[in-house]
């Protein structure tokens, strides 16, 4: 281990604790709409998006998968964008915890469209979608699992996948705390901020992930540092 990389720890979050009452886990969840829209969070899932989607033309429509999609700011920015472009976008929002569904229902969009279902056994068949998304989940479900939803992933879409996370090691870290303590997050935030950091993944972690998915055609790079980046781009799309 070299000396930036954090030792991995299975910390549990606060906001994946049933006894935390709701408000808390909301007012958390918009201190992570503020982190997403201010910190790059959005922009490293848009900007590849849209150049998987980069020959769809003005008047196209196409369908997007997003797991783990929580509050659901990452759908609603993401059909903003295509709309900016002249394209029609639906979304389907997945996430298992009937918290975070809620929540994201509570902000409708007539767009994006809400499934509660296990991202390990996602109810859709082969090729429903353009691309699929997902962002801060990887870390919740270890090397293997996240391995079998690139796999998944592969198999839903015609064009490819965007998948976030964060960087385990000491400048994201950094970089996340001092951000959150600079927008006066909350204290479960930071809590949950820094579990997440060390629970996350390595970029070698992330090549031995692409590895063992068998998944082709996949790139690995961060942004902002902090932020893990998987995109693959088929070669039809």
């Amino acid at each position: 281990m070299n000396l930036l990389e954090l030792p991995y720890s299975d910390e549990p979050e606060l906001i994946d604790n049933p006894s935390t009452p709701e408000d808390d886990v909301a007012r958390s969840m918009d201190d992570l709409v503020t982190v997403n829209r201010f910190f790059g969070g959005i922009h490293s899932v848009v900007v590849p998006l849209l150049r998987l989607l980069r020959d769809v033309p003005a008047g196209g429509a196409v369908r997007i998968l997003d797991i783990g999609t929580g509050s659901g700011d990452i759908p609603r920015a993401v059909v903003a964008a295509l709309v900016r472009r002249g394209i029609a976008a639906t979304v389907v929002g997945v996430d298992l915890n009937w918290r975070m569904l809620r929540m994201a229902a509570a902000r409708p969009d007539d767009d994006v469209c809400l499934v509660r279902a296990d991202a390990l056994a996602l109810p859709f068949a082969d090729a429903s979608f353009e691309v699929a998304l997902c962002s801060m989940t990887l870390h919740h479900l270890g090397l293997e699992a996240s391995a079998s939803l690139l796999k998944a992933f592969d198999r839903l879409t015609t064009r490819g996948f965007v998948v976030t996370d964060l960087v385990r090691d000491r400048i994201s870290q950094a970089m996340m705390l001092t951000g959150l303590r600079l927008m006066r997050a909350r204290p479960m935030t930071l809590h949950d901020a820094d579990a997440s950091v060390r629970r996350a993944f390595t970029l070698r972690d992330a090549e031995k992930l692409v590895g063992l998915s068998g998944v082709q055609g996949v790139r690995i790079d961060s942004t902002w540092h902090y932020r893990l980046r998987i995109v693959q781009e088929k070669a039809s799309g």
